[in-house]
């Protein structure tokens, strides 16, 4: 018997549905989440997944209210539900459209994730953050559950709120009754958050001498991307800059092979493969364990600078700790404060103000540019100016405030292409929370 690839695709997706309804995190997620999402793979080709609150099921026709619609070719849908898709590129070439809300399709993205990303419970690494209470540390509980509450809203997704403040945890949410306990293990992909870890790598490369940010990238990769034009420096790829003539007079926001290029240097400067040198020159020195990589990139050897991170959110928390400690971690200068202090003001002012090495910055120094929207002044109107942040497509962020000595890790997944606009909503949210100082 021969099976389309329409009924090898329903087979796919009822198998899926099942592991689904056996999950406890999928089960409390859909419980006030009562939706239909309709599939069309063509003209008269078409199926329906629904939640009732109980349960994930897959129907061929279905009457009852559609909340979205998604429009693709079997093979694209084929690589959707093996989670094979980069679901930014593939909407980017236009090989699906979705009609709707697409807050909902956002919901069954993320229930994928959980399944793929249930931890076993027993071999989990410790979680060694110090912990106290809000009140020991110039916070107030009752303030931050209600800043809680508001990001939930904004956000059907958001799965975590951390804050982190004077080197102490004083407040996790994982917006859970049940499982939250399992949800703050999950390793998390949090896309181009990506990107500033891999700035401290090779912040943590500088230090150890293996390079400075002012070696040629040709010099180390002589067949480098033809983008970056002859001339660059390290430099100009942690600042976005390497892609004009000359070098740092215009950003290019880019996460594909031309800033990949780093983790190629490091790997040829160390000797050793960059996801290597990471983990034993950054990751094992500030406790960061619980971290994994997207299963696109899980059996190369160096580390997808663009995007590819998956983290729990208190081990994001550290990168965090780690940039507002200026480099140094319980005594020991991991990267150098010279180098962090660089990391957290613009290179190249009247070109960006608001970006360091891969990292976003709210000060108030010029101009500034987003993947999507520029500005003057700063990003966030009502934030410090000191405030910087990591930040992944769909609302994924990493929060630094040194003038309150805090740290908030937030992660989520809410359908706006600029996330500028994601972080606004949220510093409004947490902004009644802080301390006045």
């Amino acid at each position: 018997m021969t099976f389309s690839k329409s009924d090898i695709l329903k087979n796919l997706v009822k198998e899926l549905l099942n592991r689904c309804n056996k999950s406890s995190i999928i089960l409390e997620e859909i419980k006030d989440w009562k939706k239909t999402i309709r599939f069309k793979l063509g003209k008269d080709n078409l199926f329906h997944i629904t939640s009732n609150g109980e349960k994930l099921e897959i129907h061929d026709i279905y009457e009852q209210e559609v909340s979205c619609t998604i429009r693709f070719k079997p093979e694209i849908a084929l690589k959707f539900f093996r989670q094979d898709l980069i679901f930014i590129e593939a909407f980017l070439n236009n090989e699906f459209k979705i009609k709707g809300n697409f807050q909902d399709f956002m919901k069954l993205t993320t229930l994928m994730e959980y399944l793929e990303d249930e931890p076993d419970l027993e071999a989990i690494s410790k979680d060694e953050w110090s912990v106290g209470n809000p009140e020991d540390h110039g916070l107030k509980k009752p303030l931050l559950d209600e800043a809680a509450i508001k990001l939930k809203s904004l956000d059907i997704n958001r799965n975590s709120f951390l804050v982190i403040r004077n080197g102490v945890l004083v407040y996790e949410n994982y917006f859970s009754e049940k499982t939250a306990q399992i949800r703050k293990l999950i390793h998390y992909d949090v896309a181009s958050v990506t990107k500033t870890f891999a700035a401290l790598v090779i912040g943590a490369a500088v230090k150890e001498g293996y390079i400075t940010v002012n070696d040629s990238i040709h010099d180390w990769i002589p067949d480098a991307p033809k983008k970056i034009v002859p001339g660059s420096k390290i430099l100009h790829l942690l600042t976005q800059t390497s892609e004009t003539d000359p070098p740092g007079s215009n950003f290019r926001y880019n996460s594909a092979e031309e800033i990949d290029t780093l983790s190629k240097i490091l790997t040829k400067a160390t000797g050793m493969p960059s996801k290597e040198f990471a983990k034993k020159f950054l990751s094992n020195k500030i406790d960061l364990e619980n971290y994994s990589w997207f299963k696109t990139f899980e059996t190369q050897d160096d580390i997808p600078v663009g995007w590819g991170l998956k983290i729990t959110p208190s081990d994001a928390a550290r990168l965090g700790q780690l940039i507002l400690q200026k480099g140094n971690w319980k005594g020991r200068q991991i990267i150098s404060e010279e180098y962090i202090s660089n990391l957290m003001r613009p290179t190249f002012v009247e070109t960006n103000s608001g970006y360091g090495y891969l990292v976003w910055l709210n000060n108030a120094l010029g101009q500034w540019h987003r993947p999507f929207k520029s500005g003057i002044g700063k990003m966030i109107s009502n934030a410090p100016e000191d405030l910087i942040y990591a930040s992944g497509f769909f609302g994924r962020f990493i929060i630094i405030i040194p003038s309150l000595d805090m740290v908030i890790v937030t992660f989520g997944k809410k359908f706006v292409w600029e996330s500028l606009e994601t972080i606004q909503e949220i510093y409004d949210a947490i902004e009644p929370a802080l301390p006045k100082n």
